[in-house]
């Protein structure tokens, strides 16, 4: 892969992160639900395009689409409004630790990491092993890849490459499919359980790319 290729699938790599980080992070706004009536991807498999058409007919398919998301996003991922029932909580110490708690072995690892890579509290609200954060510090590594490639830097843009597949295999595929089944048990509209299946697929894709 020459200098051009690696320059553009970084590019794409990092727009898909920070899509999804959005998508997980809070509340669906207009600028969210217009990006995904335009959005387009190009795979080799069709489960990225499925997942996605099923985002799309699910935004299509609701008169009040900020409103009902916004219901869907609370219930799911928040817990709200659940005495006995399903939740998806998106952080990883839930899906890694044995009595299924926050702040447990995985946020204080991310956390090393994020601050060894010289990036701070990168939400206020969110503890460190969320999922839009774990996906937001994946996208901040492409675009380090990106500048990387940019000014010859060999040597650190391997050890780029090198932390972005060990923190892939290490955090995001150690609990997400756990994670994405939990969404697509839970009540409600198709909206979020698409976007399981969306990143679900994109994490395979990328597991493949760095042949895990």
């Amino acid at each position: 892969m020459d200098q051009s290729e690696l320059i553009q699938l970084m590019t794409e790599r990092e727009e898909l992160y920070k899509f999804q980080a959005r998508a997980y992070r809070r509340e669906v706004d207009q600028t969210l639900l217009d990006t995904i009536k335009n959005l387009e991807v190009q795979s080799d498999s069709s489960d990225m395009p499925e997942a996605l058409r099923v985002i799309q007919a699910s935004a299509a398919n609701t008169d009040d689409p900020l409103t009902d998301f916004a219901v869907d996003y609370a219930r799911i991922f928040l817990g709200a409004g659940i005495a006995k029932g399903v939740a998806a909580y998106p952080y990883e110490s839930v899906y890694t630790s044995r009595d299924r708690l926050v702040m447990q072995d995985a946020y204080e690892a991310v956390m090393k990491i994020y601050r060894a890579n010289g990036i701070g509290k990168l939400d206020a609200d969110l503890y460190e092993d969320h999922i839009a954060l774990e996906l937001e510090f994946m996208s901040i590594l492409c675009r380090r890849a990106i500048e990387l490639a940019e000014s010859g830097d060999t040597q650190a843009l391997e050890e780029n490459l090198d932390l972005q597949k060990s923190f892939l295999r290490d955090h995001l595929l150690n609990w997400t499919g756990e994670f994405f089944d939990s969404i697509r048990s839970c009540p409600g509209s198709n909206f979020y359980k698409g976007f399981a299946s969306f990143t679900e697929a994109f994490l395979r894709m990328e597991k493949e790319f760095f042949e895990l």
